[in-house]
């Protein structure tokens, strides 16, 4: 996927976006912010709607369609204060109604589940004062509501609720000019926004499925900015003619064991493919060294809760040909296919292949459509398959690969074990962040011994852009994007 930006008087430009997933550049599928967990989707929505209230990289809250809140007692009740005079792109202005609309609109989609799975109803006290009552108390409620954008009661109910994934009606500095699914969206500057009308007045996105063509773009000039593809980036770099950024992410690229799947039932198993893995040549292959190994799913370094002070499996085959003898497999044993899709993912997989062969495991590799895989990753149709995801920046988040409630979701290797459920609720409701991360240690060993997944590299995304575009990047309740209304021409 693409996007353009419109500085003042420059044509029209083309400014590349990649996906999560890593598969290849990706289309807009609907604009429909509580119906899609895709990261194209959902950099086109970070413009148009917002939350009320967002946590970003450094942990610090970001009042936005909210003003402030308060919390009882008990830590059951959220009281939101409404900031006034903000205006939706249809010129109503935002009211505690649309809020309650919105929250009780995602907590009948499937996709917003693991955000409002705490919450028990959402009243509006009067028209600035929202009043959000939980089941039990949830410590990372403030980062899981910045996921939860805010929709206009009335453009929704005038429109119909399907209509919501090619229209759009939010209090975000863009509005929606043109949408064509899967081929296009326009987007411009909404001039009541109530920070003020954004800098940058129009970006447009297209599809642009070539990486050389999207290069020989913008080395001439017709691009203002790309992510860089990996074997191009020395090059990029060293010209001088750019600004350039290496962004860290807590994007982790790991292989999906079926745990329903003999012999990936088997720890010993998964724990001697976990040392088959060389992360190191996997770094230098899959992304030109643009990535860091990664031992356990969550970045230590950019992840509340995470810690690499645990069990580890490092690059060791003959630790792992012992352990496949200890499991019964003293010859190895043929693990049928790898399955995989295509870009970096495929690179993996075939670095695992060989990994895996050295120490006895056989496999082919099996390419995937992304739909199809994603589709077989989610019901278990696979043995091992590779994976990318960002899960956001505290563990909590991270109860969608581990716990049992997401099997046939986000819990692909399908794993269920009822301590690690257990320890996932106690880190939840527990408020005293030194005992969260005592639980989160207790429960990251655990998930490490019983080797769940076998984790690969942290993605590292190199950027470059126009020497008088002014960039900002970050991360922000779970959700790895940029907000181009921070954006602006020199």
């Amino acid at each position: 996927m693409t996007a353009g930006l419109h500085p003042p008087n420059r044509p029209r430009t083309l400014l590349p976006l990649t996906a999560d997933l890593g598969s290849s550049t990706e289309a807009v599928e609907t604009l429909d912010p509580h119906y899609t967990a895709r990261s194209a989707d959902r950099a086109v929505e970070f413009q148009i709607y917002e939350p009320l209230y967002l946590i970003d990289d450094d942990s610090s809250e970001i009042p936005l369609l909210a003003t402030d809140y308060s919390v009882s007692e008990d830590g059951l009740t959220y009281t939101f204060n409404i900031r006034q005079g903000v205006q939706f792109h249809n010129g109503e202005e935002l009211k505690a109604s649309d809020v309650v609309f919105s929250y009780e609109r995602s907590m009948e989609s499937a996709h917003m589940y693991s955000y409002v799975e705490p919450i028990v109803s959402v009243e509006a006290a009067d028209d600035y004062t929202v009043v959000i009552t939980l089941s039990y108390e949830y410590a990372p409620f403030i980062q899981y509501i910045g996921a939860l954008q805010i929709v206009n009661e009335k453009f929704v109910t005038e429109v119909g609720d399907d209509a919501l994934a090619t229209q759009t009606c939010g209090t975000g500095p863009y509005m929606l000019n043109e949408f064509v699914q899967a081929q296009s969206v326009s987007i411009t500057a909404f001039p009541d926004y109530w920070k003020g009308e954004a800098s940058i007045k129009d970006i447009d996105w297209k599809i642009i499925t070539d990486t050389s063509t999207t290069l020989v773009a913008f080395e001439a000039g017709e691009l203002d900015y790309i992510s860089v593809p990996s074997a191009n980036w020395p090059d990029i770099e060293a010209s001088g003619l750019y600004n350039t950024e290496l962004l860290e992410s807590n994007h982790v690229t790991y292989l999906i064991l079926n745990h329903t799947v003999e012999p990936f039932n088997n720890k010993l198993v998964r724990q001697a493919i976990s040392h088959a893995i060389n992360r190191d040549d996997m770094c230098l292959m899959a992304l030109d060294g643009l990535a860091t190994p990664a031992y356990t799913l969550a970045h230590p370094d950019r992840v509340f809760g995470a810690t690499d002070d645990c069990t580890t499996f490092e690059y060791d085959p003959e630790a792992a040909m012992d352990l496949l003898a200890q499991a019964g497999y003293p010859d190895g044993f043929n693990a049928g296919v790898i399955k995989t899709i295509g870009s970096y993912f495929q690179k993996v997989a075939q670095v695992a292949q060989s990994n895996l062969l050295a120490v006895g495991i056989q496999c082919d590799i099996e390419m995937a459509e992304t739909s199809a895989y994603v589709t077989d990753c989610t019901n278990g149709n696979f043995g091992i398959a590779v994976m990318g995801s960002s899960m956001g920046n505290d563990f909590a988040m991270f109860d969608m690969p581990y716990a049992s409630q997401y099997i046939d979701s986000n819990n692909y290797a399908r794993y269920s074990n009822p301590e690690v459920d257990d320890l996932f609720a106690q880190g939840v409701a527990t408020v005293n962040p030194d005992e969260r991360l005592a639980i989160y240690s207790q429960l990251i060993e655990i998930v490490q011994d019983d080797a769940v997944y076998v984790p690969i590299f942290f993605r590292q995304s190199p950027v470059a852009y126009d020497k008088n575009l002014n960039t900002k990047f970050y991360e922000a309740s779970g959700l790895s994007t940029a907000l181009y209304y921070e954006w602006s021409w020199s």
